[in-house]
């Protein structure tokens, strides 16, 4: 341990695929509450439960009662301090099992446990070495018991973490929503080698097979044939290389296919099969993707046999092994577009703090580092959406104590449109019906142009301070719209208003909107009668009609989805690949109306 408190690395660390971690990544240490441990053949997983002290943004109503708004603020922003729970996982090799152990005892100073959980073969093997550095009783669990609750939790409460890849298709990852009812299952765990489970109940499983191919095999068969050690540039050399070099395929030995068998022409008929053949130096990458197939074919086909002959019609895989390929996404290249421009906002959301821009640098640098590990491994979080990067980005702010860097700009924008109300409101009674409904709409797609996420309307709002309300609408397609259903909206009475509950860049939240409302209530007396008695109509009648309005709800998250009731999914396109995809431009219109099916 050097004298900083910062831990050594040894010279070869960077030979290694899982490097001892740096400091900072035992955050919150110094409150961790409970702790678990489990100790594999080469790996420590460690996971311990911490509280987290940060601010939040609250709002709070100004009493305007018989006053008229002039220059006066519609509601006040104050910061307050809130302990939330946090779980921290974290894994490394054994070989810095002593170093980590040590590093942990000089941190820890408000733990209340005196347990340490602890499973694997290490939690035998380092029982004693954790107990002297820790002074922690270690209370050993079943490997596979763990394994087995583990897995059922996140099956029932944690949607999007499994998911069933395709490849080729679109989106090749299809990932699941929580479900009630999971079992029986068969739970195949590749580590370094293989476990077959059945599950019949939270309580009932059973090993059924396994295997000594499995992870361990492919990075140690791999280090041999490439001369590479690290087990992600193992899969990354595997990802650029072409198995047919190395595999014997059907049609290397009958021409093409062997159709009275079923068998097509591309499909292995033997792994490395070539290698034996042909007098010629093979490539690494091809070598690796050739081991890679040989291993998880053979996985596959296990897992299919063993599913046939008892019976089960759902496999799960997991393990370290199963990890998804660097791959490239548009949502990166998103997020990345715009993050910077966070950094500016926060510190404008707090002009008195002096540490304010030193807090923001030190977000942007984790944030970054965050972008850089899903860009290697795109769901290190769980299904990667504009939707969890969004999450991962307040969770960041959060961590730095920005609760809301839009909150400024929010309040400054609420304030003004408020004025122009009663001048929206008579514009809208002058026209006739037809009229109004089209000039709602519009008014609806021109709010959310307003877009401080999306890098086209940022770069505009930043360059141009008087775009304003009219200069949106100019910026809107022209009839026929990108997706364009209008002709088939009809007017509704019922309509739920929602929104946030915490902030998501500058879109409005529960607390504000609420405020907004009351005061738009006490201007115009037919919102005023709405208002009162909205939420029951809403509860004690079956709502007909769903509003989702905006990029992230009506396309990102829901463009799919089959209400089972009308609903109306309206946005305008502020991201240029987003709109490639759909086949349109920056601000093309989407107007979506849907009936349910019956």
């Amino acid at each position: 341990m050097a004298a900083s408190g910062q831990m050594k690395r040894s010279s070869h660390s960077m030979d290694k695929s899982i490097i001892l971690p740096p400091d900072e990544i035992f955050r919150n240490l110094e409150n961790a509450k409970r702790f678990a441990i489990d100790i594999g053949g080469s790996l420590t997983k460690l996971a311990y439960y911490s509280t987290v002290q940060h601010k939040v943004a609250k709002v709070r109503s100004f009493d305007h009662t018989g006053k008229e708004a002039v220059d006066e603020p519609l509601y006040e922003i104050s910061v307050q301090e809130e302990v939330t729970a946090r779980l921290h996982f974290i894994k490394f090799e054994n070989a810095y099992i002593e170093t980590c152990l040590d590093f942990i005892k000089d941190h820890l100073v408000n733990t209340e446990t005196k347990v340490i959980k602890a499973t694997g073969g290490g939690a035998y093997k380092f029982k004693d070495l954790i107990e002297k550095k820790l002074q922690l009783k270690v209370d050993k669990e079943d490997e596979m018991s763990c394994l087995i609750k583990g897995c059922n939790f996140v099956l029932k409460n944690i949607p999007h973490e499994a998911f069933v890849y395709v490849k080729h298709a679109d989106p090749e990852f299809r990932f699941q929503t929580t479900q009630p009812d999971i079992f029986p299952y068969l739970l195949v765990n590749i580590g370094s080698g293989v476990s077959i489970v059945k599950v019949e109940s939270e309580d009932k499983f059973e090993r059924i097979g396994g295997s000594s191919i499995g992870g361990g095999t492919f990075w140690g068969l791999g280090a041999l044939l490439t001369n590479t050690k690290r087990f992600d540039e193992l899969l990354q050399l595997a990802s650029r290389g072409q198995h047919a070099s190395v595999d014997m395929l059907v049609k290397d030995i009958y021409g093409g296919g062997y159709s009275c068998l079923g068998l097509t022409g591309d499909l292995i008929a033997s792994s490395f099969g070539k290698s034996a053949t042909e007098d010629r130096e093979f490539s690494k990458a091809d070598m690796a993707k050739s081991l890679l197939h040989m291993i998880s074919n053979d996985i596959g086909q296990l897992a299919c046999l063993y599913a046939k002959l008892h019976n089960l019609n759902r496999v799960y895989f997991g393990g370290f092994f199963i990890r998804g390929h660097p791959v490239t996404m548009h949502t990166i290249t998103y997020s990345i577009n715009f993050f910077t421009k966070v950094v500016s906002r926060a510190v404008a959301s707090q002009p008195d703090l002096t540490d304010a821009k030193e807090r923001a640098e030190k977000f942007s640098q984790k944030y970054q580092h965050k972008l850089k590990t899903l860009r290697q491994q795109p769901f290190a979080y769980g299904s990667l959406t504009v939707r969890s990067l969004l999450d991962t980005r307040e969770h960041c702010l959060n961590e730095f104590n920005f609760p809301d860097p839009y909150s400024k700009i929010k309040q400054r924008e609420n304030d003004w449109a408020l004025k122009f109300f009663h001048k929206v409101v008579k514009s809208l009674e002058s026209l006739n019906w037809e009229e109004r409904q089209f000039s709602l709409v519009k008014g609806l797609l021109a709010g959310n142009v307003f877009d401080w996420g999306a890098k086209a309307v940022s770069d505009i709002l930043v360059t141009d301070p008087d775009f304003g309300f009219e200069e949106a609408k100019q910026q809107l397609q022209e009839r026929p719209w990108l997706i364009d259903t209008y002709n088939k909206w009809i007017e509704r009475l019922k309509v739920i208003l929602a929104s946030n509950s915490g902030p998501a860049l500058n879109d409005v939240t529960y607390s504000e909107l609420q405020i907004l409302t009351e005061r738009i209530a006490a201007m115009d007396s037919v919102i005023h009668r709405l208002d009162k008695g909205l939420a029951t109509v809403v509860r004690e009648r079956h709502t007909d009609l769903v509003i989702i309005e905006g990029m992230g709800r009506a396309i990102h998250t829901n463009f799919y989805a089959a209400l089972c009731c009308e609903s109306l999914k309206l946005a305008v396109i502020k991201n240029s690949w987003l709109a490639d995809r759909f086949g349109g431009k920056i601000f093309s219109v989407v107007f979506k109306y849907e009936q349910p099916c019956k």
